[in-house]
């Protein structure tokens, strides 16, 4: 969880970052892919890690977000 904080804390640090990390997604993106459907179902329950941002199924949704955002016209084209 730590570690998808830092990513996305660095991403939205500089301009240029974003597009400099789509090179690398083909390292970044299989790991997403098999963590990204890893989320509590409480059912009616309230989950508190939201409010903590530990769920990893939710960071993953949120970094993938920040990398189409922040990595330019092939960041789309990569991640989808």
């Amino acid at each position: 969880c730590t570690m998808l904080k830092i990513l996305q804390t660095l991403i939205k640090s500089g301009d240029m970052i974003g597009e400099a990390l789509v090179p690398y997604y083909r390292q970044l993106l299989p790991m997403f892919n098999t963590y990204k459907n890893h989320n509590t179902n409480l059912g009616d329950g309230i989950d508190y890690n939201q409010r903590k941002r530990l769920n990893l199924g939710e960071l993953i949704h949120e970094t993938l977000e920040v990398l189409e955002t922040y990595g330019g016209e092939d960041a789309f084209i990569n991640i989808k």
